[in-house]
């Protein structure tokens, strides 16, 4: 079996990256292209562009430029490899006499390719005079690493795993970096940032019996390439994960005591925040009906933020300076002890009087359609120790992806292990491919400690070949819910 059978047999979450980065994913993205241009002259077209179009008599003229590099480094046991490709890009986005919005894109960052834009949107114009205020400018110099280097940050987190042994048939590391540049410029708003997205994954996969057993582990953060690192502790509990034998007898299907560990909260809220709390999902009358304003959604445990600026933008792997609709970052209670006090918007949501504040208008790759869209979601740490949260039931560990249907509430996580607890101790009986099925609302209801430890996780996929970035802290959290063993489809 080749690379690309493998992966996608075991379904690994970074399946895409590692294929990507070891050059058998599809065809090579990368091209020769020119040099962009300097920071001043892009600046110089988009506000000549925003000016035109403000002639033109449009409403909220706004100009947005991208260059982002993306870089992945992967080694696994059959070799390693790098890839690097370029994207660069402009979005112009107007309002018509009737409110409706409308967009040119061109991926020609250059004065003839910006001008051509402007012209598709508003031929005649001439410029008109715009106060586009003092540029406010977000962007370090730090050079991105060459290819030696990102090996050997990739090498460096197989040689930290001391429970690695020959029992593993499959082990793969990936440090991959998303490197954007953008442009944000309106009438009173002239802003620029330097977002470096970095993550790194380990994958383990061990046999046990007749099924593959997949484990990975991560750290995504935004800075540096070598700011950070995934920790010895993390990649070799990813090994003893995949080493895990599973207990041999049928899992007995029904409600349990569970303690969640943070993978599966992060995968939880990840699935229910865009489909629950931003002004896109107001618009189905189940959701807003059952989910309006003040209302209680969970437990008084539970308190959730969306906080792009979390830990001065470096834990945040998902955060930002401004919004792809330029409004500048900010925290945003969405859930405060239970109740719902806030949602996710952007300019539409807000101009349609489906939430008081905007500020997450996101674009994915910073040129797809805008949507609402979260950021760094964090949810409040406990006061109790993770080990106290145990009694009799089960931990769930391994998340594999969640659903969440809006209209139902109904709530499906696919689980890679199950521990058996007793008296807050395991047993030493592990249970695999299961799944957590609840009506969302009842499971967050039924929280009853949430642990002063967290975990936090970058999520990386795409929309149209275009990724989407964002990230999740996340406790422990002590529970009940349906566990059964996962059904496969016939």
């Amino acid at each position: 079996m080749n690379r690309r059978e493998v992966l996608g047999a075991l379904g690994a979450a970074s399946a895409s990256s590692l294929l990507w980065a070891l050059g058998c994913g599809g065809r090579q993205d990368e091209a020769p292209r020119a040099p962009i241009a300097r920071e001043d002259q892009v600046r110089a077209w988009l506000h000549d562009a925003v000016a035109r179009l403000a002639a033109a008599g449009f409403a909220a003229p706004h100009a947005l430029a991208l260059t982002r590099r993306r870089t992945a480094a992967a080694n696994d046991v059959l070799g390693a490899a790098v890839r690097r490709a370029r994207a660069d890009a402009v979005v112009l986005a107007v309002r018509d006499q009737d409110g409706a919005l409308r967009e040119q894109v061109t991926a020609d960052v250059s004065a003839d390719g910006v001008a051509a834009a402007v012209s598709a949107l508003a031929a005649a114009a001439k410029p008109a005079r715009v106060d586009f205020g003092r540029p406010i400018i977000a962007a370090d110099g730090s050079p991105q690493p060459h290819d030696e280097e990102l090996l050997a940050f990739a090498d460096a987190i197989r040689t930290r795993d001391e429970a690695l042994n020959s029992r593993i048939v499959y082990r793969a590391e990936l440090v991959e970096i998303d490197d954007a540049r953008v442009w944000s410029v309106a009438p009173g708003r002239d802003l620029e940032q330097r977002l470096v997205r970095v993550r790194q994954v380990a994958t383990r996969v061990a046999w046990n019996g007749t099924r593959p057993i997949v484990a990975e582990v991560s750290r995504a953060w935004l800075g540096p390439a070598g700011s950070d690192e995934l920790g010895k502790e993390a990649i070799e509990d990813a090994t003893r994960g995949a080493l895990a034998l599973m207990t041999p007898a049928a899992f007995e299907d029904g409600e349990h005591a569970i303690v969640l560990a943070p993978s599966v909260v992060a995968s939880i809220i990840d699935a229910a925040v865009p489909a629950l709390l931003t002004t896109a999902a107001m618009r189905l009358p189940e959701v807003a009906r059952r989910l309006e304003l003040g209302a209680g959604a969970a437990s008084a445990a539970i308190t959730l933020v969306d906080d792009p600026t979390a830990g001065g933008n470096f834990d945040a792997y998902g955060g930002f300076h401004f919004d792809d609709e330029g409004e500048p970052a900010s925290a945003l209670m969405l859930v405060d002890r239970g109740h719902i006090v806030g949602r996710i918007a952007d300019q539409a949501g807000v101009a349609a009087g489906r939430a008081p504040v905007a500020g997450r208008g996101r674009r994915p790759g910073h040129v797809g359609r805008v949507e609402p869209a979260a950021s760094h979601l964090v949810l409040a740490p406990g006061t109790a120790a993770q080990t106290a949260l145990r009694d009799d039931g089960f931990v769930l560990e391994g998340a594999l992806g969640a659903v969440v249907d809006p209209a139902s509430d109904r709530l499906v996580v696919s689980i890679a292990r199950a521990r058996e607890l007793a008296h807050g101790n395991e047993t030493g009986r592990v249970f695999g491919e299961l799944e957590l099925v609840a009506n969302l609302g009842a499971l967050l209801a039924s929280v009853a400690a949430v642990s002063k430890e967290t975990e936090t996780f970058g999520f990386r996929d795409e929309v149209d070949g275009r990724p989407r970035w964002r990230s999740i802290a996340a406790p422990w959290l002590s529970a009940r819910g349906t566990v059964r063993a996962r059904r496969r489809p016939a």
